[in-house]
């Protein structure tokens, strides 16, 4: 079959098997031509099938010499669906990363319940060996709760009044006005508990009281602060919230890895990126479109995996952290310099749209949108036959 992009309401419905294959293999090139590093060894990702999570592993496990587990959840191609970028990638990774010589495993399922905990631990005792470190790179849209039987799903809302903004419409490349509503105090809530701390702790606690963790332990969780433009939505909103209470989880979980492990829990803020979120967040992808203006002309701009690679060479495992008060590693330092910030600001509230659109950085964002979801590579005939039913054949190992 021939495989197009089909975008509806701003999202993705398919992914490009061959496109993703490039995706991550432009990765695990730039990956390996960074300076090898003394890091963790034994790894844990929960959500690294793609964006930062996908980059941290390819970083640790082709300049660490890391053994990788990951955990994600989803959906294998059927019939005419093509299945998910992160089912592709995992499988894509899982062959390139042969050449390392090490352990990298995949568990695909829900990474909040109770039977993916007993599969994993299962796995780290009889296969893996105790950890060294735990990525918590979770974004889900909704989590189960066992204990109730319920579907809780997250929302990306505003508090105390409705945020308005422009995106990016992916389909016919205009910007448009978007508006978020106001939460209800029972959506903060939910978002809370599907994107917040409480399921980071409770891997935590079930790896330590199984005797799973190393001497030296760490393990981080990432977040985003942003600049003014955003802060509605990022911090002042549902998604704050939720973020929040993720630092409060780092800060209870270091008492506990201090003590027993002379380890530690953290917390790192990334720069922005493109997500499959980015769209529907008001005023974020002219934000980034001119952010990468910015940045590439200042030549400060970072690839997604060398942003990880930084994060765990000189920071995480290296003497060159960066902490603000709240005791949070600020990988972001580059995007918010006051300098940059001035300039994307101006760029936002003085160029038309049209003008936005032409820009190279909205240029940029757009590709790497399509990316994400194996499209718009220019080495890739996306005019030929994919052969889907094949290819559906590969499981991830």
């Amino acid at each position: 079959m021939i495989i197009e992009p089909s975008i509806r309401s701003n999202i993705f419905l398919n992914a490009h098997p061959l496109g993703c294959k490039q995706f991550v293999l432009e990765q695990i090139k730039e990956a390996k031509q960074f300076p090898a590093f003394d890091g963790p060894k034994k790894v844990l990702i929960i959500g690294g099938s793609s964006g930062y999570g996908l980059a941290s592993r390819i970083a640790l496990a082709y300049a660490g010499s890391a053994d990788t587990i990951n955990i994600s959840f989803e959906t294998a191609p059927k019939a005419k669906r093509t299945g998910t970028a992160g089912w592709w990638n995992n499988i894509y990774f899982q062959q390139f990363a042969k050449e390392t010589q090490h352990i990298h495993k995949d568990f695909v399922g829900d990474a909040f319940g109770s039977q993916m905990k007993r599969d994993v631990i299962e796995y780290i005792e009889n296969t893996f060996g105790k950890l060294d470190l735990v990525i918590y790179s979770l974004a889900a849209g909704a989590r189960f709760n066992e204990t109730s039987g319920n579907l809780i799903k997250s929302s990306i809302k505003a508090l105390g009044s409705d945020a308005v903004g422009k995106t990016i419409d992916l389909a016919d490349l205009t910007v448009k006005e978007l508006v978020i509503g106001t939460a209800k105090e029972e959506e903060i809530n939910d978002t809370i508990y599907v994107m917040g701390g409480s399921a980071w702790e409770e891997w935590i606690h079930a790896l330590a009281d199984k005797d799973l963790l190393n001497p030296g332990f760490k393990t981080i969780s990432y977040t985003y602060i942003g600049g003014p433009t955003t802060d509605k939505i990022y911090r002042g909103g549902t998604l704050g919230k939720a973020k929040e209470d993720l630092e409060h989880a780092a800060l209870r979980m270091n008492n506990l890895l201090r003590t027993r492990y002379h380890g530690e829990a953290l917390i790192s803020s990334s720069k922005a990126v493109v997500t499959k979120a980015s769209v529907f967040i008001p005023q974020m992808p002219v934000y980034v479109s001119c952010l990468f203006d910015v940045m590439t002309r200042n030549h400060t701009h970072e690839s997604i995996v060398g942003h990880k690679y930084r994060l765990f060479k000189d920071m995480v495992y290296g003497d060159k952290r960066i902490i603000d008060h709240e005791g949070r590693i600020r990988l972001d330092h580059l995007e918010m310099e006051e300098h940059t910030q001035r300039e994307t600001i101006h760029m936002m509230t003085t160029l038309s749209d049209e003008e936005i659109l032409k820009l190279p950085g909205t240029h940029m964002f757009i590709k790497e949108f399509h990316q994400i979801h194996g499209f718009h590579f220019p080495n890739i005939d996306y005019d030929q036959e994919t052969d889907l039913e094949t290819l559906g054949q590969l499981q991830p190992e």
